[in-house]
């Protein structure tokens, strides 16, 4: 317990750096990008197009009926892969890209991994708005047990 309680107080310590290497990242990310943010909403987007326009057509040859809410489903599970993909290989060589400044200056490995999967977290969050679009234009209804499972 005591271990734990050192870990959070350490992560409290160096919240300010997480928090500047998440806008690093961030800027670094959409800095030569004409679009910027948008990219994080049009991605997704179009590949959900892409997919449903091609997947939908299969399915309703194959049994006759399409999925209902299939764009839907289709891009909540593209966006949780997208997420996770991206935070783990993102984290896994973020303490080898940061070894120079690990030998200069203490820093706990962690906040690199935990940054990179910060980062992650909040394109997901721009992405979730070309969630909300597609749950709008498909007119699928949200409850809370859309939202639990």
């Amino acid at each position: 317990m005591q271990k734990l309680k050192n870990t959070f107080a350490g992560f409290w310590k160096y919240r300010y750096l997480l928090q500047n290497l998440i806008t690093r990242d961030f800027k670094l990310r959409y800095r030569r990008s004409v679009l910027g943010v948008a990219w994080s909403v049009l991605n997704p987007l179009l590949t959900c197009l892409v997919m449903f326009l091609v997947f939908d057509s299969i399915m309703k040859g194959l049994r006759g009926e399409g999925i209902p809410h299939f764009a839907a489903f289709l891009l909540i599970g593209q966006l949780l892969f997208n997420f996770f993909r991206e935070s783990t290989s993102m984290a896994m060589e973020s303490v080898l890209k940061n070894a120079p400044l690990l030998r200069k200056v203490y820093i706990p490995k962690y906040i690199f991994p935990l940054e990179k999967g910060c980062f992650a977290f909040v394109n997901c969050l721009f992405s979730f708005v070309a969630l909300a679009l597609v749950l709008l234009f498909s007119r699928t209804p949200v409850s809370w047990n859309t939202v639990v499972l």
